[in-house]
């Protein structure tokens, strides 16, 4: 059986190509004193829309004029451009093909990557401008001349501003990936040449392709054409396919799916050699709008084609509603009160302040760090504890702020007990970070600050370190501000609570080992180790337990405010979106 090819000759082809299919010639054209014009592409795939971006346009005499190299761009296509020249490569399903357009031409020539003879050409209304390092044409020439080149469904509405492109699949039964095909190969093995098949058809495979306004179902044969019969869809969305002749597996040509145009295909053999293909649309949320059957004899293929309703209003509408939820729900996991950075101060080599009975900072807030780490692993199993140390080992005060960056932290909590001269202070305070606002801020923070004097070269460290890097840091933490209150203030009244100290307040004070943390951070001094009296409490593990338990009774509260403050604000958003 011989099969006449669907393509014309090369010259009936150059001459339709010149004369019905693109009417008109170019003309010298300049975009001076044009102004700016808003203009966007939108990317559609499986019915989504992917991405939404900006491109370079310019209005003259009422005719928008694209920038070639942004559209590209928007694309997704790489591009080169040399004096008047542009270059576009194009990837599709590993075979990259070149665009070349040339300003002043009105031809635009396609070559495979490898090659060097031209494979299309393309002839435009109008020829593209040079002008700001890239060529322009009109906004129409330019969709038509992807669409044609890349075979997909491309739009302009020049109303809206926008350019609307179906990217992931060729256009249903599309004849335009003939258009510009130069013709100079071998007729019998050519992209003219129809292959005779021979032999008993046998049904090999299935491929189903979704574009943005309906869906193709392939089935790939060999051997001779067999008649076919297709019974289009019912009210119920069942359309039916049969092959007079026709083998093949069932199994392999049966394929479900879920939440697209096609629920079910199904195949089964029908007696004296049919093959009958029963093929079940989704008309609940898809309605069809036309279908047809063809056979495509290059390449033996069996093409169902099935045309539906698409709103792309109601389609950019669900992708913005689906793009919210998603923003609001990455939202909610960044803001989710899931990490907790525990900073036992000092350490190692560094002491800390030392009591009358020589009892050692280091290692009384190491046990209460360790304490509260249990509780909060006991109590909130969903809350990950991160330790700046676990032993005794000594951390420089910018390192314990990167590690609690590091693990994306939601509150620092830094514990140290206090000292002074008059060694009748007592009690417990909070601070958060600030420029001190008394002489006792000022004296606990330098107190603490020493810790960097253990540090390897400490001068060139914190070279320059004065009132202003201090306020400046403050800044930094200005965000967080308000939450370092609350947290402060809470975690006090828990402690007070618990251990019946002395409550000096919440206050605020330059501390080293708060300037790093990108998070609400607080600093407890959970007491005076120069107070004879309470350095007896705070070395005995019962006390210290109690400072833990009295801290984590603090973070409770504040957790509750802050997931309520969270929620009442995904909810605002909510309504404003």
């Amino acid at each position: 059986m011989k099969e006449s090819s669907s393509r014309p000759g090369f010259a009936v082809f150059l001459v339709l190509l010149l004369t019905v299919i693109l009417p008109g010639k170019g003309h010298a054209l300049s975009l001076e004193n044009a102004r700016s014009e808003k203009l966007s592409l939108h990317a559609v795939l499986d019915f989504k829309v992917r991405y939404t971006t900006g491109l370079k346009a310019l209005r003259k005499n009422g005719a928008v004029y694209v920038d070639l190299r942004s559209m590209s761009r928007a694309l997704r296509l790489y591009n080169t451009i040399e004096g008047n020249r542009l270059s576009v490569t194009w990837s599709d399903k590993g075979m990259k093909t070149i665009c070349l357009l040339t300003a002043g031409s009105n031809f635009a020539s396609v070559r495979d990557e490898n090659a060097t003879d031209v494979k299309r050409v393309f002839q435009m209304r109008t020829a593209p401008v040079l002008k700001d390092r890239s060529l322009w044409i009109r906004a129409e020439d330019a969709v038509r001349l992807y669409s044609l080149w890349m075979n997909r469904q491309i739009s302009y509405n020049g109303k809206k501003g926008r350019i609307d492109a179906f990217l992931w699949s060729p256009r249903p039964d599309s004849v335009h990936s003939t258009v510009g095909i130069v013709n100079t190969e071998d007729r019998t093995t050519g992209p003219g040449f129809v292959p005779r098949y021979t032999g008993p058809t046998t049904l090999t495979g299935l491929n189903v392709s979704e574009l943005a306004n309906g869906i193709i179902i392939k089935f790939k044969a060999t051997g001779s054409k067999t008649p076919a019969s297709y019974i289009k869809p019912d009210s119920l969305g069942n359309a039916t396919l049969t092959f007079q002749h026709a083998r093949g597996t069932p199994a392999e040509l049966h394929r479900k799916f879920k939440g697209g145009f096609v629920k079910e295909i199904r195949a089964m053999p029908i007696g004296k050699g049919a093959m009958q293909i029963d093929i079940a649309f989704n008309t609940e949320f898809f309605n069809v709008k036309s279908s047809d059957f063809t056979w495509d004899p290059r390449t033996n293929t069996y093409k169902v084609m099935v045309m539906s309703d698409v709103d792309v209003k109601s389609v950019y509408r669900a992708e913005k509603e689906k793009r919210i939820a998603q923003d609001l729900s990455r939202d909610a996991r960044k803001w989710l009160f899931d990490t907790i950075v525990l900073d036992a101060g000092h350490g190692g080599k560094d002491p800390g302040a030392i009591g009358p009975s020589g009892t050692r900072e280091k290692d009384v807030v190491l046990n209460i760090v360790l304490y509260l780490g249990q509780i909060i692993r006991k109590e909130w199993p969903d809350v990950k504890v991160v330790y700046t140390r676990g032993n005794d080992r000594f951390i420089p005060l910018k390192q314990r702020g990167k590690i609690a960056n590091r693990n994306d932290g939601k509150l620092f909590v830094s514990i140290h007990c206090n000292a002074a001269r008059n060694r009748s202070a007592r009690g417990a305070e909070v601070y958060i970070l600030g420029p001190h606002k008394n002489k006792d801020a000022l004296r606990v923070a330098m107190l603490e600050n020493e810790a960097i004097k253990q540090e390897e070269d400490y001068e060139k460290r914190y070279e320059g370190f004065s009132e202003e890097h201090m306020i400046m840091s403050s800044l930094a933490q200005n965000a967080f501000t308000l939450q370092s209150k609350e947290a402060a203030r809470y975690v006090l009244k828990g402690m007070m609570k618990k251990t019946r100290m002395n409550d000096r307040g919440v206050r605020q004070a330059g501390f080293m080992v708060l300037w790093t943390p990108s998070m609400p951070s607080v600093l407890v001094e959970a007491g005076y180790l120069s107070n004879r009296e309470e350095e007896k409490m705070l070395r005995r593990l019962s006390f210290q337990k109690k400072i833990a338990v009295g801290i984590f009774d603090g973070l409770k509260l504040y957790r509750a405010s802050y997931e309520k403050q969270r929620l009442a604000s995904d909810m605002e958003t909510k309504a404003k979106g």
